[in-house]
């Protein structure tokens, strides 16, 4: 039973990325795009989390927090520089 929705939410997560993956590639502003790289980040993360309760391999799960650390710097940073013209 929880394979079957861990697999319904690995569609929706695949459904998302690509739609996503779209709006990042034709979106008019620069906001658009950051919002969907973000969105794109959160699909992989999900995805990262799903595989290592599915596959009981837990030691996947800092490489999650990693990646979530990772997204959130560059994306403080991108708007930075978006804002100021330079990031430091």
């Amino acid at each position: 039973m929880l394979d079957s929705i861990f697999n319904f939410y690995s569609i929706g997560l695949a459904i998302l990325g690509l739609a996503a993956l779209y709006r990042a590639y034709t979106g008019p502003s620069a906001t658009d795009r950051i919002v969907a790289m973000n969105t794109i980040n959160t699909a992989v993360i999900l995805y990262i989390l799903i595989y290592s309760y599915r596959f009981d391999q837990y030691h996947y799960i800092d490489v999650a927090l990693l990646f979530v650390l990772a997204a959130f710097v560059a994306t403080i940073a991108i708007l930075k520089l978006l804002h100021d013209g330079r990031i430091i």
